[in-house]
């Protein structure tokens, strides 16, 4: 299958938004660490990565950061950078057009506008 912006953006933001729910119900439990699958882009990947309530909001202040498991980053092909090495995950940064519709697919985008608005 052919590797594109879309597809990489799209494949990623569906874990994310996936991610984001699990890091609200880790939140209302006050749950030490929030188990979020690997954002990469590969459709298959089943990948859990652990982090703190904290690092994971610190890679959603960006809508074009994800969290993958080391390694992973290889199946978007040159639409990511890694930007943070971890241990037991890697933050990557979308590039170009997949940065783009990331950031048009984000969860977060109209909570922000509605509360500047």
């Amino acid at each position: 299958m052919e590797i594109t912006a879309e597809r990489v953006a799209r494949n990623d933001s569906t874990f994310r938004l996936a991610n984001e729910g699990i890091a609200s119900s880790a939140a209302d439990l006050d749950i030490d660490r929030v188990p979020c699958i690997c954002e990469c882009a590969d459709r298959r990947c089943t990948a859990v990565i652990s982090l703190s309530p904290s690092e994971y909001e610190q890679v959603r202040a960006d809508p074009t950061h994800f969290v993958n498991v080391p390694g992973h980053e290889a199946s978007a092909g040159g639409y990511v950078q890694v930007i943070e090495r971890h241990d037991g995950y890697v933050v990557v940064e979308k590039r170009g057009e997949a940065a783009k519709l990331t950031t048009e697919l984000d969860p977060r985008r109209g909570r922000l506008s509605r509360r500047r608005g």
